[in-house]
Parts: structure tokens; C-alpha cells; sequence
């Protein structure tokens, strides 16, 4: 028995990790040892372990007499921890226990395993390469005991919608200057049971084929394989070449699981595929058993087909759900056979035909809250049809265009230079086609314009055409029959009218409104490009217009306007034709007849408690009737003027000096006063004076 961890007993409580190596080193190299110190404190428990890299040493430890500071030692072969045994004779796991495995099961299902790695690649390169499609929350790049990358590694997603995303994203692309190969991580026990299950070999069906033979199949593929890898794949495909059909499948998922996970770093690719291939086409003794046909219970209309399923939904949330239609016979969600993660859709069978059609009408309910949803998703409910109509449905479905902006459209009518349609169009009208496509490209980057499927734009028309010949043109354009009708016709003028004409010179284009689509493509598709419209060098350049669907809003928008408007303006019209109209003898009388009394019903209550009518007085007022806010004239509320004073009666602001120059002009006089005296002052204001120049 290997023995290389020894377990060391009788050590005094101030044993240390240092001394203990330094005692036990003299028998040979240590790989690791230590003491057993109590929890929380640096006293030694009297016990330790030690292990040696060879195992000749421990061996010899083992019968030598050990001392520790003049203390014998107790050294014994430590036994491993039973882990085994405590998982098999254990008790069964808590709820608590089975809830935290089934999460962390549930969270592995976004696990992603990257394939043909560059050894170059570090777990912050691939950090940063998939938290573009999500929360990434573990990567793991494993390695070898010698410290050096396997080639692959695995990224862990938050959810499965994230790691699909990546997926389809990341797949066949350069990582680090390296093609890698992205796949959905399998569990490696599953991965395990797989390859265990398939060695079930029956040697008498099928011929063996030596290894020999197989090589030079190899060799005349062309594959040059390591020479770890060689035995590993010749032994796989001769099992495999003695299996049945049915086993053999199976057996060769797991051969290509097993190639794909543990070999990928040591075959290319390509040989992966050359592998498969030469398992495909091994011989088969006799023919192949017949299929049994599977029984079909979709003609009894009891079970549904369920789709739009979240990926993380489960079959017990999913009945829960259904149990309140009626009771189930089962419930089954599809899983894609080399993930198992679900597809989003899944089968369940009710026990009458009456539960299903009651939860077929529940998802019908196109309510806001309405229909039939699980984990927030509104499922889609129908009745489920076998395997051979199902295929039918997939031949007959033709795909159809879902888009709402037509841009199929926008090629309709479309000649390039150099085709066969182009053969004898003058440069000047491919000139022209060349500018008007480069301008529907440019329009059509706004997501508000999408392409008409009822409306044309005729361009290259001749000055002369007008708007009742361009219809007669485009209706025997169309066919000519009953069912085709122009809406609208209109023919694009200069607003400036030259001469005494009403309307300005054409703008040598149009624009031509269907009823129907079909006639609007027949029509364009017949005055497309015709030299036999209007001459060789004057072709039509017919398109599908082009439409802003914000100005189409805002001029719906303006119609519903006047449309209310007229109506309102109609009922009011309505309203007087259905008045009665005014006597006119009454409104004669009216007019010369004068003041007219009508006959008072009020009464009044005397002093003696009786009553009498109230009788009218004679009328206070007597003259002509003068009408005073007429005859007088209003009273102009104006404002007070100011005074305005005479020049001479003005008076005066007076100037503010500052106090510094009058000092200084005091003080200037000051020491003229004492220099020149009253006399000299004189003189000097004499002097002063200028005399004019017509002075003398």
C-alpha cells in the first residue's frame, strides 16, 4: 500500500511547524508538514502530520526511532478522510441541502465551455470578451499539474438567455488571434454515465476491423495524429464498429462528447468531423431492424402544444399553471438532445377532451392581462398534431416578409449598369437612375420612411404629358380592368406660371396612387424602362415612392380636423333648413305696429286680504326717445401734462464741483491777492483781454 502522509503523535504543546521539519527533514525531502494547534491559540494539540515526497522515506520514517527534543514520537500511516463512506452511509440530505444543490444545478445550465483556446488567452481576457452579452460570474481556465493551460475553459453565465446570446455571438470567431469553438458545458457526471454506457459490445454482428486497418483509413484522410491520441481513438472506433445500430448512436455521442472534452487540445478540429464520418459508414451485416411505429395519441384532441416557455420554466410550475383546466396525464418539456436545456415549447395531455379546449380558449384572451402566462411569459396554446403532419407543415410554410417598411419594395424596378436590362438606355437616363438610388439609400436610414406598396413615383416624364393622360396611361398599365383604379394622379409643377398660363412648366415627374398593390406592381412593372411609352431615349423611371410616416400622421391627423369641422358646420346647417321659418305677415306688423303690451297674470293683495290683477300705469316717459351713449360724446381719460416753464423762469441746476479744485482755486488766489495786490490784479485782467481783429 502507497504510504507517503505520516501522522505524528506525543509532541510536547510548544512543538512549532519549523522544528518539526527541521526533525523529520533529516530522513529525506518533505513535501509539507505541521502541527495541530488549538483553535484560536498557538499551543500545539500533541498531535501533526508530515509527508514526504518519496515514499521510500516514509516508509523508513516509519521503522526508525523518532525523537522531539528528547521525546519519543508516535509516527503511524495517516488514513484518508472517508468521504465515500460518509456519503454512503449517511442520512439523506436536508430540504435546505436539496434546494441549494437543484440552485446550483439550475445555475450551471448557463455554463458555457470554449474549445481550442490560445494559450495566451488569461481569465480577464475572456472577462472582457463575454460581459458584452451579459453578467458573467465565474471563469474558470483549467489547468495541468504542471501548471500549464489545457486549451479550453469554461465561462458561467447568469441566466440561459445571456449564454445563448454569447454563444451564437462568440461561435467560430478569433479570441487572441485563435478560432474557437463555442459550446453549452455538460455536467461531468452525466458526461461520465454517458461513456460508461456505451461499451455494451456484441462481437458477433459486426466484423472487428484491426488497428492496422484502421490507421491506413487514417492515413488516407490525411490525419497525423499525436501519439497520445492514437491509441485512445483506434480503441473507440473498433467498439464502436462492433455495436448495433441503436447502441452505436448512442455510443458515438458519447465518443464525440469525450473527443470534444478531453482531447480538443490535441486534435484539430477538422479531424473531429473525418472521425465521425469513418463511423458512419462502418459496414453493417444484414439490414437494419425496422422501426417500431410509436403510438400517437394527438387524434384523441386531448393533448396541447405549448410554446413561448421561458428557458428556466419547470414542469411542475408549468402544471400548476394547467391543473386549473383539469387533471393531467403528463407534462413534458423538449429538450435539445446534446444540451438539455429547453427549447421554449413543450407537449401536455389532458385526461378529457373538454380541460383541453377550456385552456386552448384561456390563451386565446388578447386582453392586456388576458390569456394564459407562466414566469411572466404569455404562452401560445394549440392542439398538438403527430410527427407525420408536422412535417407536412414544415414543407407547405412559406416564409413570408414581416416587415412594416416594405424595403423588399425598394428594389422593385431596379436596372445596373452592365445588366441585360440595361442594354440600350441612354447614359443620361442611367445617370439619372444611378442619382435617384444613391437618394433612396439616403432617405431610407430614417426608420419614419418606408416605401409605399400602393404608390408610384414616375420620373423622366416629357413636358407635355399631362395629369388625364398619365392616368390613362397607368389604368391600361395596370390591366385595363374594372378592379384597377387610380386613386390619385398628380403631376409635379413649377409654381411660377410663365406667361399667361394658369400653371407652371412639369417637373417631369409624378406621383400614381393604387387601390391594390397588385396593380400598382403591374403597372410598374409594365412602364418601367419602356421605350414604347414615350420613344427609346425617354424611358420611364417608375419606382415605389417613398413615404415619411410622421408627416402621413400629421396629415391624417389634419383630415380628422376638417372632417369634424365640415360635419359640425353640416349639423348646424341641418339644424336651420329644419327651423321653422318666421311668419311674415307677424314680422311686418313688427316693424310699424310700435311698443306691444302683454297681459299681466301677477296679482296684488289689497289691505282687506282680497286680490285683483295688477293694473299698468301710464308710461313715465313721453317725447322723442334720446339714447344717451350715443348722443354724447365719451369723456377721454387724459393724462396731466407737465409745466412746461419759460427759459428765463428755468431755473438752474447747479453744477457739483468737487471740494479739492475749490481748494486749490482759493489757495491760486490766495497768493495772487498777496503777489500783485487789488491794482495788480487789474492790470493783469487788462492784460489778459484779446483784443478782436476788427479792432484797431
Amino acid at each position: 500500500m502507497a504510504v507517503s502522509s505520516l501522522f505524528v503523535r506525543n509532541l510536547p504543546v510548544s512543538a512549532t511547524n519549523e522544528r518539526l521539519e527541521e526533525v523529520f527533514s533529516e530522513l529525506g525531502p518533505l513535501k509539507k508538514c505541521f502541527v495541530v494547534k488549538e483553535k484560536g491559540e498557538q499551543a500545539c494539540r500533541g498531535f501533526g502530520y508530515v509527508a514526504f515526497s518519496m515514499e521510500e522515506d516514509s516508509r523508513k520514517a516509519l521503522k526508525e526511532t523518532i525523537k522531539y527534543d528528547g521525546r519519543k514520537l508516535s509516527v503511524t500511516a495517516a488514513k484518508k478522510k472517508a468521504y465515500d463512506k460518509k456519503k454512503e452511509g449517511g442520512t439523506e440530505p436536508t430540504p435546505k441541502e436539496q434546494k441549494t444543490k437543484e440552485l446550483k444545478n439550475k445555475n450551471k445550465k448557463a455554463r458555457l465551455i470554449i474549445r481550442n483556446l490560445s494559450f495566451k488567452c488569461s481569465e480577464e481576457d475572456l472577462q472582457q470578451v463575454f460581459s458584452k452579452f451579459g453578467t458573467v460570474l465565474e471563469v474558470n481556465v483549467p489547468l495541468k499539474p504542471d501548471g500549464k493551460k489545457r486549451g479550453f475553459a469554461f465561462v458561467q453565465f447568469k441566466n440561459i438567455l445571456e449564454a445563448g446570446k454569447a454563444l451564437s455571438a462568440t461561435n467560430m470567431k478569433e479570441i487572441k488571434g485563435r478560432q474557437v469553438a463555442v459550446d453549452w458545458a455538460v455536467a461531468k457526471d452525466k458526461f461520465v454515465s454517458t461513456v460508461k454506457a456505451s461499451p455494451g459490445l456484441v462481437p458477433n454482428l459486426l466484423p472487428r476491423m484491426s488497428r492496422q486497418i484502421v490507421k491506413e483509413r487514417m492515413k488516407r484522410r490525411g490525419m497525423t495524429l499525436k501519439r497520445k491520441m492514437k491509441q485512445t481513438l483506434i480503441t473507440v472506433m473498433l467498439d464502436l464498429m462492433m455495436m448495433t445500430t441503436k447502441m452505436k448512436m448512442k455510443a458515438m455521442t458519447a465518443a464525440k462528447m469525450m473527443v470534444r472534452n478531453q482531447f480538443h487540445w490535441l486534435l484539430p478540429s477538422h479531424y473531429v468531423s473525418v472521425f465521425m464520418n469513418l463511423l458512419l459508414r462502418s459496414p453493417l451485416k444484414g439490414h437494419p431492424p425496422k422501426k417500431n411505429p410509436q403510438p400517437s395519441d394527438v387524434r384523441e384532441g386531448k393533448t396541447i402544444f405549448i410554446r413561448n416557455l421561458s428557458f428556466d420554466t419547470e414542469e411542475e410550475t408549468l402544471e400548476e399553471a394547467l391543473l386549473k383546466f383539469g387533471e393531467l396525464k403528463y407534462i413534458r418539456i423538449v429538450l435539445h438532445p446534446d444540451t438539455e436545456h429547453s427549447k421554449g415549447c413543450a407537449f401536455a395531455q389532458f385526461k378529457t377532451k373538454e380541460a383541453a379546449e377550456r385552456c386552448i380558449a384561456a390563451s386565446l384572451d388578447e386582453s392586456e392581462n388576458g390569456g394564459l402566462r407562466v414566469d411572466g411569459r404569455k404562452l401560445n396554446v394549440v392542439l398538438a398534431v403527430s410527427r407525420e403532419d408536422a412535417a407536412k407543415l414544415k414543407e407547405k410554410k412559406v416564409k413570408t416578409h414581416t416587415g412594416t417598411r416594405n424595403l423588399y419594395l425598394a428594389r422593385e424596378g431596379l436596372i445596373r449598369a452592365g445588366t441585360k436590362a440595361a442594354e440600350g438606355v441612354p447614359a443620361a437616363d442611367m445617370a439619372k437612375r444611378e442619382r435617384f438610388e444613391e437618394l433612396k439609400r439616403l432617405k431610407l436610414r430614417d426608420i419614419n420612411v418606408f416605401v409605399s406598396k400602393t404608390r408610384l413615383c414616375v420620373h423622366n416624364l416629357p413636358k407635355s404629358v399631362d395629369t388625364k393622360q398619365l392616368r390613362v396611361l397607368c389604368l391600361k398599365a395596370a390591366g385595363g380592368g374594372r378592379d384597377a383604379r387610380v386613386v390619385e394622379c398628380r403631376i409635379m409643377y413649377d409654381r411660377k406660371p410663365q406667361g399667361k398660363k394658369v400653371m407652371g412648366r412639369s417637373l417631369g415627374f409624378a406621383f400614381v396612387q393604387f387601390q391594390e398593390h397588385e396593380h400598382a406592381l403591374a403597372a410598374l412593372r409594365y412602364l418601367n424602362n419602356n421605350p414604347s411609352v414615350f420613344g427609346p431615349n425617354k424611358r420611364p423611371i417608375v419606382e415605389f415612392s417613398l413615404e415619411d410616416s410622421t408627416k402621413l400622421k400629421i396629415k391624417e391627423m389634419r383630415r380628422q380636423k376638417n372632417k369634424h369641422h365640415s360635419k359640425q358646420a353640416q349639423q348646424e346647417k341641418q339644424q336651420k333648413l329644419h327651423k321653422p321659418a318666421p311668419d311674415p305677415e307677424e314680422t311686418d306688423i313688427k316693424q310699424f305696429s310700435g311698443f306691444r303690451t302683454t297681459a299681466e297674470v301677477e296679482e296684488v293683495e289689497l289691505p282687506d286680504g282680497k286680490k285683483r290683477k295688477k293694473v299698468l300705469h301710464l308710461p313715465s316717459h313721453r317725447g322723442p326717445k334720446i339714447r344717451y351713449q350715443h348722443a354724447l360724446p365719451h369723456p377721454r381719460c387724459t393724462l396731466p401734462k407737465k409745466s412746461v416753464l419759460s427759459p428765463h423762469l428755468q431755473v438752474k441746476k447747479k453744477r457739483l464741483r468737487n471740494k479739492d479744485e475749490d481748494k486749490f482755486d482759493n489757495l491760486v488766489e490766495q497768493y495772487k491777492k498777496k503777489i500783485l495786490g487789488d491794482s495788480g490784479k487789474a492790470k493783469v485782467s487788462k492784460m489778459l483781454k484779446k483784443k478782436k481783429w476788427f479792432c484797431s
